[in-house]
């Protein structure tokens, strides 16, 4: 499932386009006022798709996006200047002011495409992932997310689908 983040370092700007998006039917995952807290954010969910100002205490979205790879897309919003300093080609701009349509618009149609990415899984791949997570988080004291993230590791560093690693790692119990 795809997680929206908004982030804005402005605490009321923030509420607003989460508020936006929650009316359209969006759920919001967070609402970070850092772009380390949208790091952080992303660990916890692996994928997503980031609302964010053109500016924020910690840095931009340009140096955001090279950070975090493919793991979300990344709406800026701001003004045309503002979203000129945007050098990222895997950046999306909305430029402000706009209408909540506009907004709500814009992040149904990077949601989409974030999901056109996952993989699909069937039910017995789900079933053997969430017994690999369970196991985890009883013999490791794990978090479900700190457990997800431990499969999600191990199969990329094996160059394994994520069902294929959850089941060895099941045998090998």
């Amino acid at each position: 499932m795809v997680k929206i983040i908004v982030a804005f370092a402005n605490q009321e700007k923030c509420a607003r386009y989460a508020g936006v998006l929650e009316e359209a039917g969006l759920p919001v995952f967070r609402h970070c006022a850092s772009f380390s807290e949208v790091r952080r954010a992303l660990d916890e969910c692996g994928d997503g798709v980031v609302v964010c100002a053109c500016r924020m205490p910690d840095g931009t979205p340009d140096a955001l996006a090279w950070d975090i790879g493919e793991r979300a897309a990344i709406l800026a919003a701001g003004t045309p200047e503002q979203l000129q300093m945007c050098e990222n080609p895997g950046i999306f701009r909305l430029s402000v002011p706009c209408s909540k349509g506009e907004v709500a618009s814009a992040v149904s149609m990077l949601v989409q495409l974030r999901q056109m990415r996952l993989p699909h899984r069937g039910e017995n791949e789900n079933q053997l992932i969430s017994q690999a997570k369970e196991y985890l988080m009883r013999q490791h004291s794990l978090t479900e997310p700190e457990a997800h993230h431990y499969l999600q590791k191990g199969a990329m560093n094996r160059g394994m689908k994520l069902a294929v690693f959850a089941a060895q790692l099941l045998k090998n119990a």
